[in-house]
């Protein structure tokens, strides 16, 4: 969970680093950053169906196909990487929709076409993170994360600003510093596994096997498009609230970097009750996979339930962390108090999608995705966004009627394909109580 954390903690701190250069930074790098992942996200969602593959793999005792199937995922990078050079080059087409300020879409160009260089590093990374996670071993990621991390920071501080004897390179600086950190941990990370797991037979690269490829982009594809219809969605939403002016575009893109911060150790949660699935199948004991799946939800409406409670009333000090324009920290305090209401619904979304992909099931998941976004979520934004004042707190009202709407369905789905009789029963009467209760499944 602390190295997914920190992950998001490198776009976060970003942004503060980005905020004291002033309001036009503040509302153009989250936005820029928010596009670039648009197209990133989806390469990020095939690299997270690997643990599929290698939690099965690792739970029959399967242990040298594991370095084939990672070199496979390895093809997926290199396309990767022009695919998402060519994509970033539409920016002036996502600026004119959003109506940027000219000085706002000037720093948000900017930092984007040199944070494109850093896609092959932070998807290996990525991937190697998986790597680990599926075989249960959380340590080695959260190590080289929390490596990055710090790295990131203590570029960000002599870049932006021209300390330690680095030149003050403003907003580029701050590209830069991320682009480096990914380049070191995914060095690091990369030379360790090479290093220290031989019994996986880990290579570089891999002769293709066509069957196996196959397998892996009908399973990762709909991941992948699954997760970039999310952003995709909210970067309309960015856009819409771009159209209700700089503050509330300010304001919003603190509530954005807020919410991954949230979001990322939920997915950790996830991600782990996904390698339980995974392995747990691969040693053909499906009910442990349900028992973990139940105490993973528990876990995860417990601790982003708790973190909604901090947002209600810490929303305006932790606005003040990111700026001191008194408007924006006016509206960003409201829009945390709708956030908070988010964070439950939001868990139990992440963690049931996630699992589900241990299990090699993304394309129905991705299907009630695409539904919840496309009939929910956009048109609430918009019809609540013009009805209330201010437009921000109505918008994130939309999205919180989007996020209530998914979690039901993805709940009703695992209890019906699934036979999850007291899944939803179990689910929302936690979200009543806040309290986990894990005596229920010791005679289990």
């Amino acid at each position: 969970m602390l190295g997914l954390m920190t992950m998001a903690l490198v776009t976060v701190i970003d942004t503060i680093f980005i905020g004291k250069l002033g309001t036009a930074q503040l509302a153009a790098i989250p936005l820029a950053a928010s596009m670039y992942m648009i197209a990133w996200i989806f390469f990020v969602g095939i690299m997270q169906s690997s643990v599929a593959f290698i939690a099965k793999a690792f739970g029959a005792k399967k242990y040298q196909e594991i370095g084939v199937i990672l070199a496979h995922y390895k093809i997926i990078v290199l396309f990767g990487v022009p695919l998402l050079y060519l994509y970033i080059q539409t920016w002036s087409i996502f600026a004119n929709l959003a109506q940027l300020e000219t000085e706002v879409n000037n720093y948000a160009w900017l930092y984007l076409h040199i944070r494109v260089w850093d896609a092959a590093f932070s998807l290996l990374l990525v991937l190697y993170y998986i790597f680990y996670q599926s075989i249960g071993n959380s340590i080695v990621p959260m190590i080289i994360a929390i490596l990055v991390l710090v790295l990131n920071v203590i570029l960000d501080y002599g870049l932006i600003f021209g300390n330690l004897g680095m030149p003050a390179l403003g907003v580029e600086g701050s590209a830069y510093a991320t682009v480096l950190a990914q380049i070191i941990g995914a060095i690091v990370i990369i030379s360790y596994s090479f290093l220290t797991q031989k019994s996986f037979n880990l290579k570089l690269f891999h002769p293709l096997k066509l069957k196996l490829f196959k397998k892996i982009l009908r399973i990762g594809l709909p991941q992948g498009i699954g997760d970039s219809i999310e952003l995709i969605a909210w970067a309309i939403f960015s856009i819409m609230v771009a159209q209700l002016g700089t503050i509330a575009l300010a304001a919003n893109n603190i509530g954005l970097q807020v919410v991954q911060l949230l979001y990322l150790p939920g997915l950790a949660i996830g991600m782990a009750s996904a390698s339980y699935m995974g392995r747990f199948l691969g040693t053909k004991q499906p009910e442990l996979a349900k028992i973990t799946t139940i105490k993973s939800l528990h876990l995860g409406i417990l601790y982003m339930g708790s973190l909604g409670i901090l947002l209600w009333f810490l929303g305006e000090a932790i606005a003040r962390y990111f700026t001191k324009d008194e408007m924006v920290i006016q509206q960003a305090t409201l829009m945390f108090k709708v956030m908070a209401f988010y964070q439950i619904f939001d868990a139990i979304a992440i963690i049931l999608r996630t699992t589900l992909s241990g299990a090699g099931d993304t394309l129905k998941p991705a299907l009630l995705l695409f539904l919840s976004t496309m009939v929910i979520m956009l048109p609430a934004v918009s019809l609540l966004s013009n009805w209330i004042t201010p437009g921000l707190v109505g918008a994130w009202l939309g999205a919180l009627i989007y996020i209530i709407v998914l979690a039901l369905l993805l709940s009703y789905y695992v209890t019906i394909c699934y036979k999850f009789e007291k899944l939803v029963t179990s689910i929302f009467c936690k979200i009543q109580t806040l309290n986990i209760n894990f005596r229920s499944y010791s005679d289990e």
